[in-house]
């Protein structure tokens, strides 16, 4: 790789920040949402899923189209993407405020439509922050290892955002007070921790706006004039058969780990018996570990290759996240209510954090080179769509893990009412999740073998663009 192929440094710690805006309202959904919903506003756990349901549905509408309309916007003052992270920025912050502080007072017919007006709202304007966020990231370079490092920067400011959204809120408001030793069931920190979330957000969202370079690349004439369908161009992207292994693969990768990540919060309140603080140490460090990986995933990508890379952090993934309930739930190995318990459960987060830490940056520098080869193709350079829909599939993943978790809650008969959950409900709240995780392992395996461009296939895709855009010039 060239010098002339580097993005200096400044420039990508400029698009990494702009990742804390997206990462922190979308983190405390995944991880708080069917916690708020089933203990603190008392709504079934199926109505939660059947919400949630109802949202992945309106990504499948809005990730595709919001992703394609960003690649044929032209604006001298915003460039292509720069409008839609004010927009997406500014109503991502007002969704999210909304969305925590419904009274648990209210009637459950009010509740539960706030909720699902309010999870549609968020979930939109994080869409029209993320699909055009994510795609400038596949055009600051054209290298297959500088790919890698833009993304590396990103997936950091990423998990920063992370532990802002778990450990942070979790050690600042859901702290044991003399009515809640444990925090996390106090109705009001949610109104609270909301606010925060959305002054953050907003703030960040702003600063990237002034700080990631504009993209200024301007679609031809002749393709601002093309009548096009955006539902068949995304038909036409996953006949991209290396696009659709990675599609398929966050699909998969988020249900087979955030259905453990979604009831989290239940099994860790009432299986594990952990503080507010204590599930924040347990979060931070796993995202600490996520950043501080990052620059081994860069080398085992330049070493090797980018997937088999995502592969070896696949199994350190395993290892942390269904190692934790193994050892302590069902081998009973290691002893639960110890003082030394959350730093005998840190081991384990420290390989889930390395494992999470190839997830967060290789799949979306995978999405950028596959871009490439579509535009071969296609003729078009089609980053905001491809990213639309990686970003839908990542959603719906976690979307569906929610549902799942819903599900799961209402069948092993979790009751909100309770302070104390039995012996039985308290051991497949842990387990359950972890059978899941175990057995869907050999189908994210499966589906990311399947992703066969490598460095030198990328290179004569490059090569191939180059001679075309000479010719043509």
């Amino acid at each position: 790789m060239t010098d002339a192929q580097r993005l200096p440094v400044k420039a990508k710690l400029g698009y990494g920040l702009g990742a804390i805006a997206y990462a922190v309202p979308n983190q405390i959904m995944a991880s708080f949402f069917l916690f708020y919903v089933t203990v603190v506003l008392h709504i079934s756990p199926m109505v939660a899923g059947v919400i949630v349901a109802i949202s992945v549905l309106w990504d499948a509408v809005t990730d595709p189209w919001i992703g394609h309309i960003s690649d044929r916007t032209t604006s001298d003052r915003f460039g292509r993407r720069h409008l839609y992270l004010i927009i997406g920025g500014v109503g991502t912050a007002v969704g999210t405020a909304l969305l925590w502080s419904i009274s648990p007072e209210a009637s459950e017919a009010y509740k539960i439509t706030l909720l699902l007006v309010f999870v549609l709202f968020t979930k939109t304007m994080l869409t029209f922050y993320g699909a055009p966020y994510f795609a400038m990231g596949g055009s600051l370079s054209k290298s297959y290892d500088e790919r890698t490092s833009i993304q590396s920067y990103r997936a950091t400011f990423h998990v920063i955002g992370m532990i802002i959204a778990v450990a942070g809120m979790t050690v600042i408001f859901f702290r044991s007070t003399a009515e809640y030793p444990k925090g996390q069931l106090n109705p009001e920190a949610y109104p609270a921790m909301g606010f925060t979330i959305a002054i953050i957000t907003v703030v960040i969202a702003l600063i990237a706006v002034v700080v990631i370079p504009k993209d200024r690349k301007q679609p031809s004439q002749q393709e601002l004039e093309q009548k096009i369908n955006v539902w068949k161009l995304a038909v036409e992207s996953l006949k991209n058969a290396n696009f659709r292994a990675i599609i398929i693969m966050i699909f998969i990768i988020e249900i087979a780990f955030q259905v453990s990540i979604s009831i989290g919060f239940h099994v860790s309140t009432y299986t594990y018996n952990l503080t507010g603080p204590q599930i924040g140490a347990i979060g931070i460090t796993v995202l600490v570990f996520s950043i501080l990986s990052q620059p081994f995933w860069v080398y085992l990508s330049r070493r090797f290759e980018k997937k088999t890379a995502l592969i070896m952090g696949m199994a350190f993934a395993i290892l942390g996240f269904a190692g934790l309930p193994m050892a302590y739930v069902a081998l009973e190995w290691l002893p639960l209510n110890q003082p030394q318990t959350v730093y005998t459960m840190m081991g384990f987060s420290v390989l889930a954090g390395i494992g999470n830490g190839a997830f967060m940056s290789l799949p979306f520098s995978m999405v950028a080179d596959a871009i490439d080869q579509g535009e071969i193709k296609t003729g078009q350079r089609q980053e905001g769509l491809y990213f639309g829909m990686y970003n839908f599939s990542y959603k719906a993943g976690i979307s569906i893990s929610i549902l799942i978790g819903g599900i799961l809650l209402e069948v092993i008969g979790f009751d909100s009412t309770l302070t104390e959950q039995s012996i039985e409900t308290a051991y497949s709240l842990a387990m359950v999740p972890t059978w899941l995780l175990i057995a869907l392992s050999p189908l994210i395996y499966w589906s990311a073998s399947k992703y066969q461009l490598d460095r030198k296939a990328h290179n004569e895709i490059l090569n191939t663009l180059d001679d075309r855009n000479l010719n043509s010039a």
